[in-house]
């Protein structure tokens, strides 16, 4: 009797104690209705301050998986990944389908979910737009933020989202009929834009920004936007800038541990303040 519960609490010890025969928190798959529609969010369980994801335009959730766990280990918080309106197994409400209505769907779904003031967040490319009126319109709440790749207002002015935009207008219905999302956010893209310049100046939280040295543009364009990012992020004092030189557009496909190592010194920062 005395050995097997010696060996019963040996193997408690292990479980609790050793880093490869650790518990791992659990992915949680679900649909949130956030009135008109449903979001669809996969979670990963833990404690404090909730990471929200932000995926870049045309992605879904899925491109984070890879991070989740490593994230997961070494923080213990909430990480929460979504599929935008009418992408993955998102729902969209194509009558009020905007950015800004967007934004406040996510607020909606987050609140449900049982988070409801103080978040970090993750963004890359496109989701940059997203994160920073989320920040706008959450004042306070947002603690700090890794801006992966993102479109800069530098960069992205509004004569050329409209140059952007025309360059799809003869696809326009094919691109309907594969992704609702995606058809949205091209005829949606001079109104996005708009917003990015409303309010990009305003976003003062702690913020390190991720560029990569191979932009998703031909030259002079890529050029243009590496220095465009490197202008906005240099603006604050309280922003960090990191160029992953040989990593293209998802530099967490490229280079999973720097984007891992620096949203752990963010985060411990931030959230601990």
């Amino acid at each position: 009797m005395y050995g097997l519960k010696y060996n019963l609490l040996l193997s408690v010890f292990l479980l609790l104690t050793l880093p490869g025969l650790a518990v791992k928190a659990q992915l949680r798959d679900t649909m949130i209705n956030v009135g008109n529609h449903s979001l669809h969010f996969i979670l990963m369980e833990g404690k404090g301050i909730p990471i929200v994801f932000e995926s870049g335009g045309g992605n879904d959730a899925s491109v984070w998986r890879k991070l989740l766990e490593p994230l997961s280990s070494k923080l213990g918080a909430p990480l929460i990944t979504y599929d935008r309106a009418g992408f993955g197994k998102s729902e969209i409400d194509t009558v009020n389908v905007s950015l800004t209505n967007e934004v406040k769907d996510l607020k909606t779904a987050l609140q449900q979910l049982g988070y409801r003031d103080r978040y970090f967040f993750v963004a890359h490319s496109f989701g940059g737009n997203y994160t920073m009126k989320f920040i706008t319109t959450n004042p306070g709440q947002v603690v700090g933020t890794v801006m992966i790749d993102i479109v800069s207002p530098y960069f992205m002015t509004m004569e050329r989202s409209k140059s952007l935009k025309s360059e799809y207008a003869s696809e326009l219905d094919n691109i309907k009929k594969e992704s609702l999302g995606f058809y949205h956010l091209v005829l949606n893209y001079e109104a996005s834009t708009a917003v990015l310049h409303e309010v990009a100046g305003k976003i003062n939280v702690p913020m390190t920004v991720i560029g990569s040295g191979k932009s998703p543009f031909e030259e002079p364009d890529r050029s243009l936007f590496i220095a465009a990012l490197k202008k906005y992020a240099d603006q604050k004092n309280n922003r960090r800038y990191l160029l992953a030189q040989n990593a293209e557009h998802h530099v967490f496909y490229d280079e999973p541990d720097l984007v891992i190592d620096e949203i752990v010194k963010l985060y411990q920062k931030t959230a601990s303040e």
